[in-house]
């Protein structure tokens, strides 16, 4: 099995973790009391920074220096860029199910977890570079 198919697979699992937190969220019955916490904050700061990251890091990772890295390829950076990618747009949904938790405003709760959904169905791995390079 090649890393390209491993990879929608790991996307495959990310999407599902977020239907579950879906499913898991509409279940709880807490209602927002109409004003912003400072826990509510936090998430909604942290989702919007693994949004932005989302799509940033694979590009930092790739094109860094040799220099900083002794031992890695274009390839095990591609693979690590591919992977921090997925797992930010994930944690994008995941601190909308935290905002649920802490009863924060349905209104980004929910915007928080199709904004997640989104960037997992854009999401593709691009060409996979030469393992041996």
């Amino acid at each position: 099995m090649n890393w390209t198919t491993r990879l929608r697979l790991a996307q495959l699992a990310c999407i599902l973790i977020l239907f579950e937190c879906v499913r898991l969220g509409r279940s709880m019955r807490r209602e927002w009391n109409g004003t912003f916490t400072v826990a509510d904050w936090f998430f909604i700061v942290a989702a919007v920074w693994s949004g932005v990251s989302s799509f940033t890091i694979q590009r930092r990772i790739v094109s860094r220096p040799k220099k900083y890295y002794s031992t890695s390829t274009p390839f095990t950076r591609w693979r690590a860029g591919n992977i921090a990618r997925l797992w930010l747009a994930t944690a994008v949904g995941l601190y909308g199910f935290c905002l649920k938790v802490v009863a924060g405003p349905p209104l980004v709760t929910n915007a928080l977890f199709a904004l997640g959904l989104l960037l997992l169905l854009v999401w593709s791995p691009g060409p996979e570079p030469d393992q041996t390079a």
